[in-house]
């Protein structure tokens, strides 16, 4: 079996629970028991070997119990062997080509989101949203998120290439552009990612959709960093290829995008300092997650006025022939 399936068949099996229905069905039993019990001379004999069948039927449960843990061991040994092939091929694909890829390509490689679900997200950002402290969003490309955080002051655009900034920038009037705080990166193997970024200064910072195309040791440097970038009580908000789910392992078969399962970014998370907030699924592949950083937010910033930051009007197509 491939990957994906065998971590559909786990989930599958997961969702089953045999101490739920071993319960039900020994409560039930009970009643029975209890009551034929209660027959006196008229059930005596019988009752005695109702307790004795009873008695089997638990006993019969528990070895059911034992063979369903079998097979879930089994399952675990299958997926954990196949895990090493894929934890080795995406960090592959991630430096010979995911890091390469063009710019046009990386800025349209977006999810398909439903109204619904992206009502969900921004209704997230808009709880965050605060003018007091500093934000910071990764990858902003074309994504509809930006407008959330824009009260941010200042606001941190970041990522690999100036022109994958642009379209995001652009989107807005000069003034405000000039508000902005365009940072290009680099990502080289060993060398800190956000050093010319101040520490301890965001109250949150956004990467939607970017953590998806890179390898689990990449994703802890920059979740390790993002740590001292941001103050006490500050907020990470990320999404990931969460490889609990079978969706987003059949991504990885495809070579679409990086095999990082959320069990192991959630003890990434744990042992890198921050708590988890909140997380949403919805039976995507990628999963939406919050993550805190100990502590109380607080700000010396009285109080400032500032202007309705609106994105640009669309410029009307020339229909001319």
């Amino acid at each position: 079996m491939k990957l994906s399936e065998l971590i559909a068949f786990r989930n599958r099996l997961n969702r089953l629970s045999t101490p739920a229905v071993r319960d039900t069905a020994v409560h039930e039993l009970d009643h029975f028991t209890h009551l034929i019990d209660t027959g006196g001379d008229l059930t005596a004999v019988l009752s005695q070997e109702l307790k004795s069948q009873h008695a089997n039927v638990i006993d019969s449960f528990n070895q059911f119990d034992q063979t369903v843990d079998q097979v879930k061991k089994l399952l675990h040994d299958q997926i954990t062997e196949q895990e090493k092939y894929w934890f080795s091929e995406s960090y592959r694909l991630y430096d010979k080509e995911m890091r390469n890829d063009p710019v046009e390509y990386t800025l349209n490689r977006r999810v398909d989101l439903s109204e619904e679900l992206l009502t969900v997200f921004k209704t997230r950002l808009n709880q965050y949203s605060d003018w007091r402290y500093p934000g910071m969003i990764i990858r902003p490309a074309k994504e509809q998120f930006m407008q959330e955080l824009i009260m941010q002051d200042p606001l941190y655009l970041v990522d690999l290439d100036y022109n994958l900034l642009k379209p995001a920038m652009e989107n807005y009037s000069e003034t405000y552009q000039r508000r902005l705080r365009p940072y290009v990166i680099s990502e080289i193997q060993d060398e800190p990612l956000l050093t010319k970024i101040p520490d301890s200064q965001f109250g949150i910072c956004l990467a939607y959709n970017f953590f998806n195309f890179r390898p689990l040791e990449v994703i802890k440097q920059y979740m390790t960093e993002i740590y001292t970038k941001l103050c006490p009580g500050g907020v990470l908000i990320m999404t990931f290829n969460d490889c609990d789910n079978e969706k987003a392992v059949d991504l990885v078969e495809r070579h679409f995008s990086c095999y990082t399962p959320g069990y192991l970014i959630k003890d990434l998370a744990t042992n890198i300092g921050y708590s988890e907030v909140f997380s949403y699924n919805g039976d995507q592949p990628s999963t939406w997650i919050e993550l805190r950083k100990p502590g109380e937010l607080s700000s010396l910033r009285g109080g400032q006025t500032l202007a309705r930051i609106v994105n640009k009007e669309p410029k009307p197509i020339d229909t001319a022939t």
